[in-house]
């Protein structure tokens, strides 16, 4: 092989190392996590409400209520949503050491398992269910399940809850804000 076929076979095999390398989780919808925001846990109680009717209430004594809440992350795509009873926490900047998927301030732990719920309706057995429709998640859900949720303040300086849904580099943002506070993003 000769040093001129050589050179373009090492020129494209960079190049394509490059786009290989430069497409796979790259996180092209939101910049780094915000900035990391510190609250107190009396700071966070009450009701805070979500996409398609989801809400989580922080009661005092690390009590939480949660409805019709999505998944995080990769749970988001089994198409559940849960209504339940559990527990949270709050751990200060810099404690949580679960990755960086909800940045570097206080973040909120919840555990809950599901409760009674109201029946939902029956479904084809054909019907699968389309993660963009809150009505279409219809999946029974865990029996236990565990949201990591960061606090930010959202565009009128009020705090907000967020996890992300799906493929956690891709970064879809799932905002809970207090109810009555407005836009949370």
């Amino acid at each position: 092989m000769s040093d001129r076929i050589r050179r373009g076979f090492a020129a494209v095999s960079a190049v394509v190392l490059l786009a290989v390398g430069a497409s796979s989780c790259v996180d092209n919808r939101m910049a780094p996590p915000p900035p990391p925001v510190k609250v107190e846990a009396a700071d966070l109680l009450g009701t805070w409400k979500g996409w398609g009717g989801s809400s989580v209430t922080l009661r005092p004594g690390g009590v939480v209520e949660v409805g019709d809440l999505d998944g995080q992350e990769f749970r988001f795509d089994d198409g559940w949503r849960m209504t339940g009873r559990g527990t949270w926490s709050l751990s200060a900047p810099g404690e949580y050491k679960g990755g960086n998927t909800v940045g570097s301030g206080s973040v909120v732990r919840v555990v809950v398992k599901p409760g009674k719920a109201p029946a939902a309706p029956p479904r084809s057995p054909s019907a699968s269910p389309l993660p963009t429709e809150a009505t279409a998640r219809t999946a029974d859900p865990p029996p236990e399940a565990i949201w990591a949720m960061g606090v930010i303040k959202n565009k009128k300086g009020r705090l907000a809850l967020y996890f992300l849904t799906s493929d956690p580099d891709v970064r879809d943002t799932y905002y809970l804000s207090r109810s009555g506070d407005g836009d949370s993003g």
